[in-house]
């Protein structure tokens, strides 16, 4: 691959990194503002994630066609700056992943809190799937 090729490659990432991080913002918002898991932030939440699964694919691809010890030779700076765009979309999706933890978190706490110890709660998942989150509540107290 010509360092030109390489060059290019490196741009393609770094806009590609930067489309990334703004979907995380934004995805972030609907975390923080509704609550990410009711109402409205379930649909908006799906629609981000799809389009950040599309774009993590691309970027996959593309990063497999750039040589980084070439482009660390032949432009530093560039090489750098593209790094550090990637480390910058691994930050915000492992920020988003722990606040949507915690939310889950919270939820089951309010849940089980809730109900009587002997019921259990037993709800569908979007695939349609019966979930017992009663299980995973009493195995964590256990």
């Amino acid at each position: 691959m010509t360092s030109n090729e390489n060059a290019d490659g490196l741009e393609q990432l770094e806009a590609l990194c930067k489309k990334i991080c703004h979907i995380l913002e934004r995805e972030h918002s609907v975390l923080c503002a509704r609550n990410g898991l009711i109402g409205r932030g379930v649909d908006e939440l799906e629609l981000l994630h799809n389009e950040k699964d599309s774009e993590l694919e691309r970027l996959e691809l593309l990063a497999r066609n750039v040589d980084f010890a070439e482009c660390a030779k032949v432009v530093p700076f560039r090489a750098r700056e593209v790094r550090d765009s990637v480390e910058r979309c691994k930050n915000l999706q492992s920020r988003n992943h722990q606040l949507f933890g915690r939310i889950v978190s919270a939820q089951r706490r309010i849940t089980a809190l809730l109900r009587d110890p002997g019921d259990d709660i037993s709800v569908y998942d979007r695939g349609g799937r019966k979930r017992d989150y009663l299980g995973a509540v009493r195995s964590a107290q256990a």
